[in-house]
Parts: structure tokens; sequence; C-alpha cells
């Protein structure tokens, strides 16, 4: 097992045990939230976003179709505009920064 497949099969792990449900093209995902988790919201027992914040996917999870900029995720029952979407592929996992839908 290469280096590279090594980190990979350490990404499923954390992935599974740290990540929060989201819902993208009417598909469940279980994610990596990274940055701006500026509240928690105690009656679904996770954080609710209330700014800019990322994500994390596994990139295996995709099937090689990647979110593109605009589309909309939700988070929490939350729907988040993708603002930007990380361009490394073949790394075990895609980024992926969102806002507010309204905003």
């Amino acid at each position: 097992m290469s280096f590279s497949d090594e980190i990979k099969s350490a990404l499923s792990e954390i992935f599974g045990e740290f990540g929060q449900a989201v819902k993208w093209r009417d598909k469940e995902f279980n994610c990596i939230v990274v940055e701006g988790q500026q509240a928690v919201e105690l009656e679904s027992g996770g954080f609710v976003p209330d700014e800019t914040f990322t994500i994390k996917f596994l990139e295996k999870e995709l099937d090689g179709k990647y979110p593109a900029i605009g589309e909309i995720i939700e988070v929490n029952g939350r729907n988040f505009r993708i603002q930007w979407v990380s361009s490394r592929v073949n790394r075990g996992q895609v980024q992926v920064s969102l806002s507010p839908k309204d905003k």
C-alpha cells in the first residue's frame, strides 16, 4: 500500500468518526465541517453555521461528480450556496466553501 493510499484510508476513518450529514443533489453525504461554526444548535445536536464556512467531502463518495459553484447544499436543514470548490483531485477529499443561500 502506498503512502497516498494509507492517507486516503485514514481519511475514511476520520469522516466516519467525525462527519456530519449534509445533503447535495438529493443525496446525503458524511462531511467534515471545517470552519465557521458560529452557533450550536442543541435541538439537532450539531453546529449551525451562520457565516461562510468550509466543508470537506470524502472524494471516493462523489463518484467523479464534483460540486459546482452556485449549487445548493443543505446542512442541518438550512440551505447554503457553494462559493468555491477545490481544484485538487485524487487527494482523498474535496473542499467546498459555503455561504448562506440568501446572502
